[in-house]
């Protein structure tokens, strides 16, 4: 009679087991996809265990794709992949040491045109040399730039002989890693485990608050940081479009008790060449920058920083070139001769810590992108 009596029940309690409401099987369903999801974002973690969240395939061609500036950002912000580090280094050793050589044998074969007028073939057997070392480490450094971005981004280590020694040497030092232990650790670098990744859907508020600051800051500073760079942009396109000669060297002279004021323009007719891609520049800056207040999306303003900033470069590349400046007209013979070669100096200075300015915000932006990614996984 036992089993008889429990039979029925144990029916019954299948019956409504089996009976699942709606609700119910959404929630399994969003439990097992979050499941899932976790599985695949611990072995996308497993994979990179990175302090950018990029595949090192990825970091590393990045390595060397601004050659040996965007080396020194991965040696910066790169703290955990040996492999990542170790292309960073190479790509800095590597470009750094043939753009010495490159921008030596450029100067060479400049002095040896310019140097002494009319004397040339003097110096004739320097030029030469100059021009087949310009030749020579340029096209080594365009060849194995290719190589080694396509290498890398196909998951294949290259250490270059003399570079990748150098670079070994140096990450060795830098990390406190013995030399000869240094190859497991890059070797192994994929396989090492990172910190398991927090459940789905429930991210650490602080870590979430941290990574919204650091991508987006607050509302208030870009809006600020955007209208004074519109600001001096206005300012400098009605300066230089309508008021170019008052930068200029002011002399007071006085002659029979009459005192009269003489100015010396700085900037030179060559000005109207620079100024129709001046004039770009500065009225897309205007137009960008109103954009991005007015979207205040940070995808459309770092892609708008980006390229601001190559047409910064492009527009400062254009008045080295051109240099339409006369310093003769300063009363210092002293000055007058120091002021060229310092404002070149500056202009180079600017055009350099533009062109850092625009990697470094590319790879950031490729970099939140991926975290971006990432978090909308978990969700």
């Amino acid at each position: 009679m036992v089993l008889k009596s429990e039979a029925p029940q144990s029916e019954s309690q299948k019956g409504e087991e089996m009976e699942i409401s709606p609700e119910e099987r959404r929630r399994i369903y969003e439990e097992e996809k979050a499941r899932l999801d976790s599985e695949r974002k611990a072995e996308a973690t497993k994979e990179t265990g990175s302090s950018t969240s990029l595949k090192p395939n990825t970091a590393g061609l990045l390595c060397y794709l601004g050659v040996w500036v965007t080396g020194i950002v991965f040696l910066i912000i790169e703290r955990k992949n040996q492999m990542v580090r170790f292309h960073a280094m190479q790509s800095l050793v590597t470009f750094g040491i043939l753009h010495i050589v490159i921008a030596i044998a450029d100067a060479v074969r400049d002095w040896a045109i310019w140097t002494v007028p009319g004397w040339n073939w003097l110096l004739y057997p320097q030029l030469v040399a100059g021009n087949v070392v310009f030749g020579v480490f340029t096209a080594i450094s365009i060849v194995l730039w290719i190589i080694l971005m396509y290498q890398t981004h196909h998951e294949r280590l290259v250490k270059l002989p003399f570079f990748g020694d150098i670079a070994r040497k140096l990450l060795s030092k830098l990390d406190n890693i013995k030399e000869e232990d240094f190859g497991k650790q890059a070797e192994d670098a994929k396989a090492r485990p990172g910190q398991p990744p927090p459940p789905a859907g429930q991210e650490p508020p602080t870590t979430r608050d941290k990574m919204g600051h650091r991508l987006k800051g607050t509302r208030h500073g870009r809006i600020a940081s955007s209208i004074a760079a519109i600001v001096w942009s206005a300012i400098f396109l009605v300066f230089f479009n309508f008021f170019s000669e008052y930068f200029a060297v002011y002399l007071r002279e006085t002659v029979d008790g009459i005192t009269s004021w003489h100015i010396y323009p700085l900037l030179t007719q060559d000005l109207n060449l620079v100024l129709p891609i001046l004039n770009v520049t500065l009225i897309l800056t205007i137009i960008g920058h109103s954009i991005a207040i007015a979207l205040d999306k940070y995808l459309a303003r770092q892609i708008t920083l980006i390229v601001l900033n190559i047409l910064g470069m492009i527009t400062v590349i254009t008045f080295l070139r051109v240099f339409p400046f006369d310093f003769s007209v300063v009363p210092s013979a002293g000055a007058a001769a120091v002021l060229p070669t310092v404002a070149v100096v500056v202009m180079i200075l600017i055009t350099v810590g533009l062109g850092i300015g625009a990697l470094v915000r590319f790879i950031k932006l490729m970099i939140n992108i991926s975290k971006m990614r990432g978090n909308s996984n978990k969700v």
